[in-house]
């Protein structure tokens, strides 16, 4: 008689991200050991999550069921089946995370995630932000963790041997994708201009000061402009011999003097 095969507890003990973690800005990446660990029920027979992450790759997700996902249980219907996910709720959550971005074509085992944030949810659980880059794009500007989702993501850290490699270029790097992130997207200047003033990571947020300072330059450049047009036409009345050239060169100073005041209209209206 064969041994039974035993099922596993979907509600089993798994890593989590945690409440007041202390997460580090820098990339992240998909942890593929701690999916391996993450127990569910997939079309009823005992899996797990790398199991259900290697479906999505070989297939195509053409629809999701939510009717069950409030019982723990989910539905997605591919182009190789239906894959009937029964998980705990935080689990389920993850699975829609991932599942989104292989709804975009991306396999997120080959995205880098940036830590952000640190949010608390309506229900006070604690919750963990990242944007997410894909193929020199920012494929998700804001995707929360939940403290109970299991930890799927790892930090590259300096001491990998990949990373030790080429320090400087991964410094660079981060560097980069946080800067994009908070002058390139929605989500990013939102952060900047926020009144409560949250952590920005590689990223110096302008003050009211700097703005009062780039107005007093602004302005001092175009007093010493009108100045040297004022300078160029006394000379012209004062020296006739070279009037022609002195008002042609004050034609000059006065266009770009009309330039730099169009160029410089914004300045200090933030």
């Amino acid at each position: 008689m064969a041994e039974a095969t035993a099922v596993p507890d979907i509600k089993a003990e798994f890593p989590t991200f945690g409440r007041m973690a202390h997460l580090s800005p820098g990339i992240y990446s998909i942890h593929w050991e701690n999916l391996k660990n993450i127990p569910l029920k997939l079309n009823g027979e005992p899996s797990t999550l790398d199991a259900v992450y290697v479906k999505f790759v070989n297939s195509k997700i053409k629809d999701e069921i939510d009717e069950h996902s409030s019982f723990g249980r989910k539905k997605y219907v591919t182009d190789q089946g239906d894959l009937d996910i029964e998980a705990e709720w935080t689990v389920l959550s993850t699975i829609e995370t991932l599942a989104g971005l292989f709804k975009k074509d991306i396999n997120p085992v080959n995205v880098m995630w940036f830590y952000f944030d640190h949010d608390w949810s309506r229900d006070a659980d604690e919750c963990y932000v990242f944007f997410a880059v894909h193929n020199d794009k920012i494929v998700l500007e804001s995707c929360h963790f939940m403290s109970q989702e299991p930890l799927i993501l790892a930090q590259d850290k300096e001491d990998d041997p990949i990373w030790h490699s080429h320090p400087y270029f991964n410094e660079a790097v981060i560097r980069y994708w946080y800067r994009k992130y908070y002058s390139e997207t929605k989500n990013g200047s939102l952060m900047v201009l926020r009144p409560d003033e949250p952590t920005l990571y590689y990223y110096d947020r302008a003050t009211a000061k700097d703005s009062t300072r780039d107005v007093q330059l602004v302005t001092l450049i175009k007093i010493y402009r009108l100045l040297w047009i004022t300078v160029v036409l006394l000379a012209g009345i004062i020296l006739p011999a070279i009037r022609e050239y002195m008002f042609i060169l004050a034609g000059i100073l006065l266009f770009d003097l009309f330039y730099r005041i169009w160029a410089t209209r914004k300045i200090g209206l933030e």
